[in-house]
């Protein structure tokens, strides 16, 4: 069995391709800002891990011995190879290229961080994001399993070995159409709720336990209707006149501003959504965290 040999220094592999370009140990030297000694001990020590004389001398020039020949192409690729490798870290270190896997719940990655993401990209266009949405649950999940650097999810606690700040305080909003006759009211009793047909979110969802907490906190039931997967599906169903909807507050602001649907706060309920950015506490993609400083500014 052949003996195993460390690999040889790679400023030794430097110096030796710049002796063969020179000629000579003292223009070498010149060249990399050596000196002689220290040129020629990088040398014996490359000749002695490889068991072989890479050089033999011609007069005053240093010729490559048949060894030497037969390596240095090789020495070559090893050293561009190495170049390459540098000039990789240094471009993911300045942010001019690498990736990010993100994770949002699917009310923040619909709603809220396309906004950062868009100014994100406009200032490192050269990185690549994935962005997963899904259920804080499973995000959180794939957070511990490192299949994600990053999370925006809800009512996740502690994680062993990630920090977690506040990035998005949300509440659960009553909506209805402009000719709904509580259109022009700010809130609603909660039992009033009991009296329309009522359009949420399906009981596994975040928003569905949000209100199922509060409404039992208070002794009352909600009896729905209609059961969606998406907040997109419940404004369209009020839109259309099915029932009253209750959703996320952060996604009918749009249709607030164009005036096709009102916003009521139920009476006497704090219906609140916290949103938690949750990374490791241990750094090491320069992507995301510059991704993780922008969503915690």
């Amino acid at each position: 069995m052949l003996e195993r040999r460390p690999f040889p220094n790679p400023q030794a592999l430097r110096v030796f391709l710049c002796v063969v370009q020179e000629g000579s140990v003292g223009r070498a030297a010149l060249s990399l800002g050596m000196t002689q000694p220290g040129v020629s001990q990088h040398l014996r020590t490359l000749e002695a891990q490889l068991g072989h004389a890479l050089f033999h001398r011609q007069g005053r020039r240093l010729v490559l011995t048949k060894t030497g020949q037969d390596l240095l192409p090789e020495a070559r690729r090893a050293v561009q190879a190495l170049e390459e490798f540098m000039k990789a870290a240094q471009a993911i270190e300045r942010l001019e290229r690498g990736r990010v896997e993100l994770g949002a719940a699917t009310t923040m990655a619909v709603y809220v961080l396309p906004r950062y993401l868009t100014e994100f990209k406009r200032l490192h266009p050269e990185i690549r994001i994935t962005l997963e949405s899904g259920s804080s649950e499973r995000l959180a999940q794939r957070l511990v399993q490192g299949e994600i650097e990053l999370a925006v999810v809800e009512a996740v606690e502690h994680l062993e070995g990630f920090e977690r700040k506040l990035f998005y305080e949300d509440e659960l909003v009553v909506i209805v159409p402009p000719e709904h006759p509580w259109a022009k009211r700010e809130e609603i009793e909660p039992e009033r709720l009991a009296e329309v047909p009522l359009i949420v979110r399906e009981p596994r969802a975040m928003t569905y336990r949000v209100l199922g907490s509060a409404f039992e906190q208070a002794g009352l039931e909600i009896n729905p209707i209609f059961y969606t997967d998406n907040h997109e599906v419940t404004k369209r169903l009020v839109l259309e006149g099915a029932g009253v909807g209750i959703v996320s507050s952060v996604v009918v602001r749009p249709n607030v501003k164009v005036g096709n649907l009102r916003v009521l706060r139920i009476k006497g309920m704090e219906l609140r959504r916290l949103f938690w950015l949750i990374y490791p506490t241990e750094a090491g993609n320069p992507a995301a965290d510059a991704l993780r400083e922008m969503l915690a500014s």
